[in-house]
């Protein structure tokens, strides 16, 4: 029973600091809205959406009020004025207030009974009436068109974070193959050290030999200090997109292996369509021109006199009902802002377009280069696999020789360096495929969702 109870507590405390292996899709868990690197790639979306809700607030009701009272040596007057007032899309205005005025008034000739008068108005731009539009509502709509537009930036956003995230961590792992790789070159060393001293102490071999033995261990440390440095470089430049601490992820997490290469069939034309499709950056140009569409309609109006008729009705408590009709026009006889700002509409129309087409070009450039260079990179790989089925066979070689005598130190180190250089190059190869994968889904319009 005591042996039993040994062996659960020793289950429970390995369980406490078991790590557990840190793929790629735990990536995901820490890219949240309170990562700053995501929130500052979304964060100009959330800002749009309220401007869109201020601009809706210049449809608000308003309370309308005024009061005058003076008393000066020759004459003396009251005035209140209290209403409301709502401002519509076409930008037309309806009003609905009470009034009264009593003596001389100073800055208009209104004069109720004591008991005051109702008010019921309305105010109508004409030609932006006939034309549904007003400098309010394109207000609003082009705010309603900027948060739809930065809601597509984010996702532009967050498919550059993700790739950049993905690259890295792609690299670390790159980083972590190429220390081992040199850490069991520097173990292989200090085995064949002891050998090597043994046979020098028997006096089977010069003790030039030691020397050399020291000398090729020392040059192996130091290469396992360089690819130890940009391991760590690599883990804390990755760490700093996660906010962790290299001890904290150390604790909970071992990192995998570079996992393997999986080539599969690309076709281009379904690619590029996909793309395309798929693309948010692509969909920001088309609501930069539902923009300019929506600026075209107000420069429209401009082609036509500013003429405003306003009417009121008005009920006196005591003088009975009465009216005010009131017509104002002016219009510009050159008209240079309307040519101006047709002209502007066009260019930009033109512009925009132009920038998209451009952009749809270098995707599809870009798509066709990856994909070439997946092949090609592909083709790398099995040569370099089978060049290091090779390179072991010449190191073994290499080692039988030296063991019969017919070898010595230096020419067993360089086959041992030239058969880690060939993994390297191997592990470079899967890392450039891998990445350019990850490229191909960036490029594809793959995104992070948050």
């Amino acid at each position: 029973m005591r042996l039993f109870t040994l062996v659960m507590m020793f289950v429970y405390l390995s369980s406490l600091n078991a790590q557990e292996l840190f793929s790629r899709d735990k990536i995901v868990q820490y890219l949240t809205k309170e990562n700053p690197y995501v929130y500052s790639a979304i964060g100009n979306e959330y800002i749009y959406k309220e401007k869109y809700h201020y601009n809706l607030g210049e449809f608000d009701t308003k309370i309308l009020a005024k009061y005058d009272k003076k008393e000066y040596p020759v004459s003396k007057g009251e005035f209140l004025n209290v209403g409301v007032a709502k401002p519509i899309e076409n930008g037309m205005e309806f009003s609905l207030g009470y009034r009264r005025a009593e003596g001389t008034q100073e800055y208009n000739n209104i004069k109720t009974s004591k008991d005051g008068e109702m008010l019921l108005g309305v105010k109508i731009p004409v030609f932006s009436v006939v034309n549904d539009t007003s400098k309010r509502k394109l207000n609003l709509n082009s705010a309603s068109l900027d948060s739809a537009k930065y809601s597509y930036k984010s996702k532009d956003n967050l498919r550059k974070l993700y790739f950049e995230v993905l690259k890295i961590y792609t690299e670390l792992l790159y980083h972590k193959e190429v220390l081992k790789i040199e850490e069991e070159l520097l173990n292989r060393a200090k085995d064949r050290e002891y050998i090597v001293e043994k046979r020098v102490k028997n006096g089977a071999l010069a003790e030039i030999e030691k020397v050399e033995m020291k000398q090729q261990i020392i040059n192996r440390e130091q290469r396992i200090i360089t690819a130890q440095n940009l391991y760590s470089a690599s883990l804390e430049n990755f760490l700093k997109y996660l906010n962790l601490s290299s001890h904290d992820f150390n604790r909970m997490y071992t990192l995998p292996s570079l996992p393997e290469v999986q080539k599969s069939y690309l076709n281009i034309d379904e690619v590029i369509t996909q793309a395309l499709e798929q693309r948010a950056d692509l969909k920001i140009y088309d609501y930069e021109l539902k923009k300019i569409n929506l600026q075209e309609k107000q420069t429209n109006v401009m082609k036509y006199p500013k003429f405003n008729v306003s009417l009121y009705g008005v009920h006196d408590f005591k003088y009975d009902n009465g009216f005010k009709v009131a017509l104002d026009m002016d219009f510009p006889i050159q008209r240079r802002q309307y040519e101006a700002s047709y002209a502007k509409n066009y260019k930009s129309i033109k512009n925009i377009q132009s920038m998209k087409n451009r952009q749809i070009l270098d995707i599809k450039t870009n798509l066709r280069n990856i994909i070439y260079s997946l092949n090609n990179v592909y083709k790398n790989i099995n040569n370099s696999t089978a060049e290091i089925v090779l390179v072991k066979k010449l190191q073994k070689a290499e080692q039988k020789k030296y063991k019969l005598g017919m070898s010595n130190l230096f020419m067993l180190n360089q086959r041992e360096v030239y058969t880690l250089q060939v993994k390297k190059k191997l592990l470079h190869y899967k890392l450039e495929f891998l990445l350019l994968q990850e490229k191909l889904k960036k490029e594809m319009g793959e995104f992070l969702v948050i």
